[in-house]
């Protein structure tokens, strides 16, 4: 008998654009891995749409578990999908389900098709939790992070871990994965990127994160960083191993001690690692503090994207979100930036934050203009609705003061994904013209930077053709409505919404 199978779930129509490395399942395997235990991983994204047939043929070998990787929203409904149909086809197999939203709604385990929930890190909870499978105890008492329900069906939640979960990069199992699979490709580029971790954690306190109430449990900083000798050897062993030129560097925020970032750039520099570079963490607070030498120390280390959270540039919301910014500082960023050409910037923003007004959008999309005028390598990121999460201060806030009914059941869950849901998300303090201008802004977002055409230059496949011509015509009516707010009649909101949906199934 195995000891357990890892299956992540599709997370909608994100997979048609981006399918990564499932980094969370590998990571969570570490410690199983170590101690001899038989794992393996099913990433359903790199299957074809038979996924029920893909489980069947790997079930037929016998495992003492299952484990689920869910986040909230619409990964949530392909998970349950999974769950039911595992519980209905191998009664007697326990489901296990982790991931950031189990962690803040413990109350999930209430689902009959759940067993076992590990909240926060899972790699030493699954190890101890397989460890009370094979000794036949069903009630792992006393396994930090683990909720599991007793004999008399009540939820038990054993307190998380209050440390950090630090692996060696000599121990994570990348073997259980086929790392050089085409499906882990960015397929607009068709280029591979390989992701990497180099801290964990977060300092700040973002009102719509779930990062502080993830983190509330640990004890000391909330950010620490590996050391430097294990970052590099980390990589050195990528290059080596897996032919790795492009690294996506995934922390939740990776600049929050420029000393350290200008001795790895030096170092990468010095070992002449031919990479390029991209990182999903910065904020534009710690990119003001980069003066010109830091800046082309990491151009010339390989550095080719840098995603920012901006969220908004209405300074009454950014306070609200407490980002400790101003939009006078993200120009001022872009600028600094605009320096740069080899560097393109990533802003990412989202709408319909509780007591967002239209003006406040108003106020972001004139700054985007701006922001693309003033650096035209700039990207202005593709933005969501405002995502409910439990346990931040923000989903209080909608509760308290706007009258925000959070989901209470997982199809609800389900809906707060906003390319995903079966309709447009709505929050009770949208207007009309808010809404619409909302619209706006998400349909223009993919055109007015050239961000598809850019990003899929050389891309052969007939749809990215399309995609680049349909690009080229829209982009003109895209920049007349922002200029002029022009947001009414927006036909072309229902095509953006019918094409989400089409691509996934194109791309099976």
């Amino acid at each position: 008998m195995k000891d357990v199978l890892l299956i992540y779930p599709r997370l909608g129509s994100m997979d048609s654009m981006v399918v990564d490395l499932p980094l969370s399942l590998i990571y969570a395997a570490a410690d199983s891995v170590k101690r001899g235990y038989l794992v393996e991983i099913l990433d359903l994204r790199c299957e074809s749409s038979d996924w029920r047939g893909i489980v069947t043929q790997r079930m037929t070998d016998r495992f003492r578990l299952v484990g689920i990787s869910v986040m909230t929203g619409s990964p949530l409904h392909h998970a349950r999908e999974i769950s039911l149909f595992i519980r209905e086809q191998w009664p007697n197999v326990p489901i296990v389900w982790g991931g950031p939203h189990v962690t803040v709604l413990p109350e999930t385990l209430a689902e009959s098709f759940i067993d076992f929930l590990v909240r926060g890190y899972g790699s030493l909870p699954l190890a101890e939790l397989l460890t009370a499978l094979r000794e036949g105890r069903r009630e792992p008492e006393g396994i930090k992070g683990i909720s599991y329900k007793n004999a008399q069906g009540q939820l038990v939640h054993v307190p998380r871990c209050e440390h950090f979960e630090r692996i060696h990069y000599r121990d994570i199992p990348y073997h259980l994965v086929d790392v050089a699979s085409i499906r882990y490709q960015r397929f607009y580029k068709g280029a591979r990127v390989f992701p990497l971790f180099t801290a964990v954690g977060c300092p700040y306190k973002c009102s719509f994160c779930v990062s502080p109430a993830t983190y509330s449990v640990i004890k000391g900083k909330k950010w620490l960083a590996d050391p430097d000798d294990d970052v590099i050897g980390h990589i050195r062993m990528l290059i080596e191993r897996y032919q790795v030129t492009h690294l996506s560097i995934i922390d939740d925020t990776s600049f929050v001690d420029l000393k350290r970032m200008r001795r790895l750039f030096t170092r990468i520099i010095e070992e002449k690692m031919c990479l390029t570079l991209e990182f999903r963490g910065a904020r534009i607070n710690e990119i003001d503090k980069m003066d010109d030498e830091f800046l082309q120390l990491m151009v010339k280390a390989g550095c080719r994207m840098i995603m920012v959270g901006v969220e908004t540039a209405s300074d009454r919301i950014l306070k609200q979100m407490q980002k400790g910014i101003s939009r006078e500082q993200i120009l001022q960023v872009n600028r600094k930036l605009a320096r740069y050409p080899q560097i393109t910037p990533y802003f990412n923003f989202f709408y319909g934050s509780p007591g967002e007004t239209y003006e406040d959008v108003v106020t972001t999309k004139d700054t985007v203009l701006q922001i693309l005028r003033e650096n035209p390598r700039a990207y202005f990121g593709v933005g969501g609705d405002w995502k409910p999460i439990p346990g931040t201060q923000m989903l209080a806030i909608a509760q308290e003061q706007y009258g925000f009914q959070a989901p209470r059941t997982m199809d609800e869950w389900v809906e707060m994904d906003s390319s995903d849901s079966k309709k447009k998300i709505v929050h009770p303090w949208y207007t009309s013209r808010h809404n619409n201008i909302i619209k706006m802004m998400q349909v223009a977002s993919y055109v007015v930077d050239d961000k598809i055409i850019r990003e899929s230059e050389g891309n052969k496949a007939i749809w990215f053709r399309m995609l680049r011509t349909l690009s080229r015509i829209y982009k003109p009516l895209a920049w007349f409505r922002l200029r002029h707010n022009f947001h009414y009649f927006m036909f072309e909101y229902t095509i953006y919404r019918l094409f989400v949906r089409i691509i996934p199934a194109i791309k099976q």
